[in-house]
């Protein structure tokens, strides 16, 4: 009887750690409206080599930086928290959190930007386009395969957003599929169920 008591509470405990572990829940990695590390810059115009501007087309080492809430802007269609002048491009960085790994599947990055972006994490860039015309939330959706650029703990990214006249506005939003962290619960019921399951087979053998 003891023996089937422990067999059951051991079974169900690793099935609800294996499950815990498998079924992956939505989570935002970074919030829309959240606070990055900023720097308005006018040269070189990044609109003008747009087909060619990547990571080292901003001094990332050297940059003074504010700190601000996105979305950036200075139109008065879309809300806004931090000013960016009209004509000038915007750098961007931040980091995020991934608590436990991997993700599940792709990334979802979504994006708001008059007039272009490029997104780089962890030095990999991810995301580049441009468009003519004031911006909607969300104009860009975007499916990101995450395995290549993408680790457990802290991660860094940097935006280039540029704006090439009139109103301005940038803000962006990133979600993907984690897997839980196992609740201190589950771990002690298996590891009680574990001890029970050695005791009980330590003294069939007494």
């Amino acid at each position: 009887m003891m023996k089937k008591l422990l067999v059951t509470l051991i079974t169900a405990t690793l099935f609800t750690f294996s499950t815990g572990l498998a079924l992956a829940v939505p989570t935002t990695l970074i919030s829309q409206g959240s606070e990055w590390q900023y720097q308005q810059f006018s040269q070189p115009d990044l609109w003008q080599d747009w087909g060619n501007v990547g990571l080292s087309s901003f001094d990332w080492a050297n940059a003074t930086w504010s700190t601000g809430n996105a979305g950036f802007g200075n139109g008065n269609s879309l809300p806004y928290n931090t000013y960016w002048r009209e004509g000038t491009d915007l750098a961007l960085q931040k980091t995020f959190t991934i608590p436990t790994g991997p993700i599940n599947g792709d990334l979802t990055l979504n994006v708001a930007a008059d007039n272009g972006f490029i997104v780089f994490v962890n030095g990999i860039q991810i995301a580049k386009d441009n468009a003519e015309g004031y911006t909607s939330i969300w104009e860009y959706t975007l499916a990101i395969d995450n395995s290549p650029f993408l680790a457990p703990g802290e991660n860094l990214i940097q935006v280039l957003a540029e704006d090439h006249g009139a109103k301005t506005f940038f803000d962006m939003k990133l979600t993907g599929d984690i897997p839980p962290v196992p609740e201190p619960g589950t771990i002690l019921l298996l590891g009680a169920g574990l001890v029970g399951l050695a005791a009980w087979r330590r003294s069939k053998n007494c």
